[in-house]
């Protein structure tokens, strides 16, 4: 989902010591299953001056003393930095802004109402450019927000293409049906509870908005939890810095025999910050053992991300992709980057979904 299959050839990156995944803090418990506290979540922050101005170019992980407040980003406001990851060595020259930018901003829609696009795109390498959406490198996730919900509703990368993540539905094709599908947590309205958790989602996919719902739908165990986790900085840009860190792992299949599982990791201030592919020490039907043990090595010789436990169950999991995109990067206008992406190429699809058009205001 980051720009191609997790076990092809990868890009050379720095060596990074984070993250650590720490134990439960004292105010852990406080943070309750909810609406705002899944927006907060998925949105990115804005620094804001002692009058409650933008300030431009500076990042709430950066400890400067202009950011006395922050919020998050309203839909259609101009992006006053942008979230890198980390070249490599070899790569400060030729990429000093690193390989990926992956911006996380809400957008308004007509059918699904405010979702958060993800951006990933690609600005190094083979005439790609930041701020331009590159074909086939390029795209984003979708993250859909819904009553007691928050999913993956569409994604789009060099490998896979464009895809929608349709949940049990029955008929037409609808919004309702990416609302719950691929799962990234979930709570219940009518019981607060701290935000953790564990379900087996079921979902398929679909690749135009004019199709009937999927007639199978494969299980998908997903589990979540809010936990501090330690995360690195650029030289120059503060300290690394710990965030309390929504993190939620989705296994492509039941959660003792899953042959992929994939790890997200969302921050109040950045929205989505850090991300990891883990594939099945044993092999799968499309990877023998030896593939996946040689795609390991291959991505731990990059150092692109620090070292972390393998996700729990019956499989022996290696850690075969990683980003971390903590790198803050200032607007290329100084007064803000226009927030879009990934959602104005899905809506000039010939096939666009009608519920990602805009709203008619």
């Amino acid at each position: 989902m980051r720009g191609g299959s997790v076990l092809a050839p990868l890009l050379v990156a720095a060596t990074a010591l984070f993250p650590v995944i720490q134990g439960p803090l004292a105010d852990e418990a406080a943070i309750i299953g909810d609406a705002a506290t899944f927006r907060d979540f998925m949105i990115q922050n804005v620094c804001l001056d002692g009058a409650g101005s933008v300030v431009g170019g500076v990042s709430p992980i950066e400890g400067d003393a202009r950011c006395v407040g922050q919020r998050d980003l309203h839909p259609g406001e101009a992006l006053p930095y942008h979230k890198h990851d980390y070249p490599g060595p070899a790569d400060r020259t030729a990429a000093p802004q690193g390989y990926q930018r992956h911006d996380s901003f809400p957008v308004e829609t007509m059918g699904l109402g405010i979702v958060v696009e993800h951006s990933f795109d690609f600005g190094s390498g083979e005439g790609r450019r930041f701020g331009i959406f590159d074909e086939p490198s390029d795209g984003g996730d979708v993250a859909v927000l819904s009553p007691g919900k928050v999913s993956i509703g569409a994604t789009e990368d060099g490998g896979s293409g464009f895809l929608m993540w349709i949940g049990e539905c029955d008929g037409k094709l609808t919004a309702a049906a990416l609302t719950d599908s691929w799962l990234l947590a979930e709570y219940d309205p009518s019981r607060p509870a701290p935000l953790q958790g564990e379900t087996v989602a079921r979902l398929n996919r679909a690749r135009t908005g004019r199709e009937t719902c999927p007639t199978r739908f494969v299980p998908a165990y997903t589990d979540w939890m809010v936990r501090p986790v330690r995360y690195r900085a650029v030289s120059g840009q503060g300290a690394p810095v710990t965030l309390m860190t929504l993190i939620s792992e989705h296994y492509s299949g039941q959660h003792d025999a899953a042959d992929q599982v994939e790890r997200f990791y969302f921050t109040r201030e950045l929205g989505s910050t850090r991300w990891e592919s883990w594939g099945n020490r044993n092999g799968n039907a499309q990877y023998s053992a030896a593939v996946v043990a040689e795609a390991a090595a291959r991505f731990a010789a990059t150092g692109r991300c620090g070292a972390a436990d393998p996700p729990a169950g019956g499989v022996s999991y290696v850690l075969v992709d990683c980003r971390e995109w903590t790198r803050i990067v200032p607007p290329a206008d100084s007064a803000g980057d226009r927030p879009g992406f990934f959602i104005d190429k899905i809506r000039k699809r010939p096939d666009a979904p009608a519920f990602f058009a805009a709203p008619v205001k």
